[in-house]
């Protein structure tokens, strides 16, 4: 009995050498399957999760990443699309993580949770990485030392928005306008509250009551179901201009805009210089657009991060006041939108850079999520 005791004692410590031996080998092999980054050369990824060509969002970081090739071309720049299947987001950007990038950028609050398991493996401590239009997790940047987090003041461009929408929409002789949104996610929400916000404020100071639809397509690249939405809203909703913050399914507000002979405002990039010269019609209904500088943002930061001046376990948040947040004055602004209210935008905008206003975030972190409902619900038409 003592024999067959003490056999089984041997088998139970075998047992755990084995699963220590194992664990050990899984780490070994794992660190092994990462590439050295001490070779002499700075090698730079930007994970799009998502489709370029959304003349937007996505193709702004990407002028952005292409303008710092040019700028510093001893530095190898790389962009990868992942496109819309987002179980192939986490495993593209391990793979990533794995190959030998000094820095890696991530964007959106859809790309935050694979980002934060990722950096808490130790063997990716000597990589570097940047998430912009998000936080890495709410309020906890400084909880990820290898991670710098970029937001925007989107707020304020919706602001903008709401308050052209609401001049123009008067100036015609309507009382309706609306937003249309991508997701309804803490970003797009943030657009949607301020252009309510603007609203309300024009409505305040000329005494009018505009109403502002909202509607949210769902996902960021269902461009048909945009076009259903923005249809509707200039047909049986009687707007005459909209704002829309999509993404790619964003172009298909802009197609109905087009179709409706309706105006539309633009989002993150120049979208009437995107199509001025291949659908002028289409670029003629879009009178302005809200910039959000992605392209200007990841270019400082991967210039930072080249000169060893770039900090991690932070949050950068860019508004007006650092240049990342704007709108467009073309020709077709100037054509279409009086003087009168290009010098009350202006005004607004000017208040907005030396902080005489303020506007109110729709960020979950400032804003909860009833408060922006009841903003919704009380410039609702149909309410």
């Amino acid at each position: 009995m003592k024999k067959r005791n003490i056999f089984i004692l041997i088998m139970i410590v075998g047992m755990f050498l084995c699963l220590a031996s194992c664990n050990g080998d899984s780490n070994t092999s794992n660190n092994k399957d990462i590439k050295d980054l001490d070779d002499g050369k700075i090698r730079i990824c930007l994970l799009i999760n998502g489709n370029l060509g959304d003349m937007s969002f996505f193709d702004s970081a990407k002028a952005g990443m292409d303008q710092f090739t040019k700028d510093y071309p001893d530095v190898e720049v790389k962009i990868i699309e992942m496109g819309t299947d987002n179980s192939r987001w986490e495993p593209t950007l391990r793979q990533t993580a794995n190959d030998s990038f000094d820095l890696i950028i991530v964007g959106t609050t859809q790309m935050a949770e694979p980002l934060q398991r990722l950096v808490k493996m130790s063997k990716y401590k000597d990589r570097r990485f940047i998430i912009f239009d998000a936080e890495i997790e709410d309020n906890k940047a400084a909880g990820y030392p290898t991670v710098h987090s970029i937001l925007f003041k989107q707020n304020e461009g919706g602001y903008l928005a709401g308050v052209l929408s609401a001049l123009v929409t008067n100036d015609l002789g309507k009382t309706n306008t609306g937003f249309i949104g991508g997701m309804k996610i803490d970003i797009i929400n943030d657009f949607g509250y301020g252009f309510m916000q603007g609203v309300a404020r024009v409505n305040k100071d000329k005494s009018i009551n505009i109403k502002a639809y909202n509607a949210y397509i769902g996902d960021f690249s269902n461009s048909p179901k945009g076009n259903s939405l923005a249809s509707t809203m200039y047909t049986t909703g009687n707007a005459e201009i909209l704002f829309a913050a999509a993404s790619q399914a964003g172009l298909g507000c802009l197609d109905a805009a087009k179709n409706k002979n309706k105006y539309i405002i633009g989002v993150d990039s120049d979208q009437y210089d995107y199509f001025k010269n291949t659908d002028p019609v289409k670029s003629s209904q879009i009178v302005t657009s809200i910039l959000k500088r992605v392209d200007l943002a990841l270019y400082e930061v991967c210039e930072r991060f080249v000169n060893q001046e770039l900090t991690y376990g932070d949050l950068e948040y860019l508004g007006v006041k650092e240049g990342k947040i704007g709108f467009v004055k073309n020709s077709n602004y100037e054509l279409k939108i009086s003087l009168e209210i290009r010098q009350y935008i202006d005004q607004i905008y000017n208040d907005i850079l030396s902080d005489q206003l303020i506007i109110d975030s729709g960020l979950k972190r400032f804003t909860p999520i009833e408060e922006l409902n009841r903003m919704y619900d009380s410039m609702n038409p149909n309410k």
